[in-house]
Order: structure tokens, then C-alpha cells, then sequence
């Protein structure tokens, strides 16, 4: 599981390069908002030398412009054909435009559904309403990501540091996510780059509701995500002392045991694991 999706604009290889060369678990090379409608095809041209330059890395998704627009299958074209390793689908409100994206996708070029990431990006009441059909929507789609700013916009709320009159339709994506079978979302962008603290903040609250990564805007902002994403190492060291105790135990045939005076049973147990699965340098 990816616990960075670092944007970067499709305009300047070298700004590309330096998102490559970061520790960003992912890069995402925005073709839609970062791009101004005048340099559409300019900016394919960069993405298509950026994808052939880094090749060998499988760490860069592309984020297309919206089915609403005339520029998402020039942009499907340039992105599948040089290999990115996924598409980033902003402004997803249904199944059907989903299903769309993957028939293209596969007539461009045959993929693998493990080896391919399609992410639909939930920023609207609609998409919220039907995101477990989204998420459900095709065995390519890997996850969904939340655009907080243009949903509270659509559904005309305020934004605040606290982050409450979000807490809905974070859990909802968080839901539907598993309900569909797919990874966990990821969480929105924090726009402020002076307000280190907020962003903690945000992480640690998208992390207690279930989210197991964020959408970053900037590389100052990467150490502090991953360090919110990642296990600490004290989480570690208990996750390995629960698995190893509780495997110990059930070889003679015993499924409930106390760990440092924790009741640990299967559940327990499969969280442990989780964590320890979770790990990256």
C-alpha cells in the first residue's frame, strides 16, 4: 500500500524529474488542473517524454483530464501507450464512465488488472453517492482518492481546521472501499505548505478513520505522510510479539491468549499482521 501520491504538472520535465527522483511512493503527472486548457497538447508531449525517460520506474500514474471534457482519450492514449503504470480519473460520479475508461484503456494496450492502478477521484455529492459502484466498478480500479476541495464546494459546506463536516464522506469512501474488495482510499491534498502541524493533524484523523494514504502537493510535505502512514517502530515490536505468541499458541490448538496483558484472538492477531505487511523502508 501506497502511503504518498506526490502531483506534479505536466509541463516541465525537469520538475517531473525531480518527482521521480523523490521519495514519493508515488508521482502523480497531472494532465487536468495543473495544466491551463491552451497547453493540453503541450503537455501531453512532456508526458510522453517523461514516460519514455523513466520507463524503468513504476512509480508514475497520470491524471487525466475529466470524461466531460474533449482531452481524456487523447491523454488515455499518451499515458497507456508509453507505459505509465496507472490513470488517475478526476471528477468519477459513476460506474458507467469508469467501465468506459477501462474498455479504452484495454483496447490501447493489454494490461493486468495487480499490475495496473486506475483511481477514481471522488469530488462531488454524486460520486460520493455512488462511490461503491465506482470502486466496484472494474477489477482495474485499485482505490479511491478523495478531492475534499471541489466536494465541499459542490455540497457548499466549510471547510475548517477540524475537519468535522468532512467525517462522513471520508468514512463513506472508507466503506465503500471495502465493501468493493479494493484498497484503501486516499485521502485529500492539504493545501497550506506553511501549516506542518495542520497536515499532522489531518493525516493522524484520515488514518484513524481507516485511510492508509494521502494525496501530496509538495515534497516538503512527504516525510510527515509517510511518517503518519508508516508503523512506528514501537507498533512494530508489539505487532511481532502478538504474532509470534499468538502462531506459538495456536499449534496447540489455542485461538485466545493475553499478549502484555492484551486479550488477543484472531482479530487481533490479523491486525498484527497487518501491520507488520504495512512496513516500508
Amino acid at each position: 500500500m501506497s502511503r504518498s501520491y506526490l502531483f506534479v504538472p505536466s509541463t516541465n520535465l525537469s520538475i517531473i524529474k525531480k518527482a521521480v527522483s523523490s521519495s514519493a511512493d508515488i508521482v502523480i503527472i497531472d494532465l487536468e488542473d495543473a495544466v491551463a486548457l491552451s497547453e493540453k497538447q503541450v503537455a501531453r508531449e512532456v508526458l510522453r517524454e517523461a514516460l519514455t525517460a523513466y520507463k524503468k520506474e513504476s512509480k508514475i500514474i497520470v491524471r487525466i483530464n475529466d470524461l466531460g471534457t474533449s482531452f481524456w482519450e487523447e491523454d488515455l492514449e499518451v499515458a497507456i501507450s508509453n507505459g505509465a503504470r496507472g490513470i488517475m480519473v478526476p471528477k468519477a460520479e459513476t460506474a458507467q464512465e469508469i467501465q468506459a475508461v477501462a474498455n479504452r484503456i484495454r483496447k490501447i494496450r493489454e494490461v493486468k488488472d495487480e499490475e495496473f492502478e486506475m483511481i477514481p477521484l471522488i469530488e462531488s455529492a454524486k460520486g460520493m453517492q455512488f462511490s461503491y459502484t465506482i470502486a466496484s466498478a472494474d477489477p482495474l480500479v485499485s482505490a479511491l482518492a478523495f478531492g475534499s476541495i471541489d466536494f465541499s464546494l459542490d455540497i457548499d459546506c466549510e471547510l475548517t481546521p477540524e475537519g468535522l463536516e468532512l467525517l462522513f464522506a471520508r468514512s463513506q469512501l472508507v466503506i465503500a472501499s471495502k465493501a468493493a474488495g479494493i484498497s484503501s482510499p486516499i485521502d485529500a491534498v492539504f493545501p497550506d505548505l506553511t501549516d506542518e502541524e495542520g497536515l499532522e493533524k489531518q493525516a493522524l484523523f484520515a488514518k484513524q478513520l481507516g485511510f492508509k494514504g494521502k494525496l501530496v502537493i509538495h515534497p516538503k510535505q512527504l516525510e510527515l505522510v509517510h511518517q503518519v502512514f508508516s508503523p512506528t517502530a514501537k507498533e512494530v515490536e508489539a505487532a511481532k510479539e502478538i504474532v509470534e505468541a499468538f502462531e506459538k499458541a495456536e499449534e496447540s490448538g489455542v485461538a485466545s491468549i493475553k499478549v502484555g496483558g492484551q486479550f488477543v484472538d484472531y482479530p487481533v492477531y490479523k491486525k498484527a499482521k497487518k501491520v507488520l505487511g504495512n512496513r516500508k523502508s
